[in-house]
């Protein structure tokens, strides 16, 4: 091999590498706002920090009545869907929130989370999840977190603000134990093989669109 190339090889490599490292032992510093209550407008403001870096997002700054007529409609049912994956979920999930939140910087965070569902029942539920997965957060002045249930109506609203720092290199391992639990393998085993079926018709052979949540 040529000399010349080898060193721009080795150069690369090492390039290579060396952003790899960072990336994984850098904290990402995130700073957030995010707001939602059922009579005004949503707010998203996230601002991302990384070395010398900076990325502001401020989303939903305007929203019309038909948009926020559509969200009244499909919010139940993503609630729904979300309650039932946690149902099935609950215990790596609790698992992994609390492995997660060991390895974050809390600098501030205040939570404010008001939510019921048709069911007081599945409101309960949701509720003791919800708690379950809030426990490993921190006990200190600068977390303040605070849970709702609403059991007379279906609710939900929410107010967040905060500042952490996140190392990605820290998290690795609890996303790989989380991935490699029971539960969630025959979730992703069931979902690739429902969308599979969704785009494969026995005895056609005729390929469809793929929905959205595939």
């Amino acid at each position: 091999m040529h000399p010349l190339l080898l060193i721009f090889l080795l150069l690369v490599v090492s390039t290579f590498t060396l952003a790899l490292m960072l990336l994984l032992w850098v904290p990402f510093v995130c700073r957030f706002e995010l707001k939602r209550d059922p009579g005004g407008n949503p707010v998203q403001r996230i601002e991302v920090r990384w070395m010398f870096l900076s990325r502001t997002i401020d989303g939903f700054a305007t929203t019309g009545r038909e948009d926020r007529k559509e969200a009244e409609a499909g919010k139940e049912m993503d609630v729904r869907r979300i309650f039932e994956l946690f149902r099935t979920l609950h215990r790596p999930v609790t698992a992994l929130a609390r492995r997660v939140v060991q390895r974050i910087d809390f600098r501030e965070l205040s939570c404010r989370v008001t939510f019921g569902l048709n069911d007081p029942a599945e409101t309960g539920m949701l509720s003791g999840f919800l708690y379950a997965a809030f426990a490993p957060l921190p006990r200190s002045p600068a977390v303040s977190v605070r849970l709702h249930p609403v059991f007379h109506e279906p609710a939900f609203a929410y107010r967040v603000r905060g500042s952490l720092g996140v190392t990605v290199g820290r998290m690795v391992i609890p996303v790989i134990a989380f991935l490699c639990s029971r539960a969630v393998r025959g979730v992703i085993v069931k979902r690739v093989r429902g969308c599979y079926l969704l785009v494969v018709q026995p005895g056609r052979g005729a390929r469809k669109r793929l929905p959205s949540s595939c």
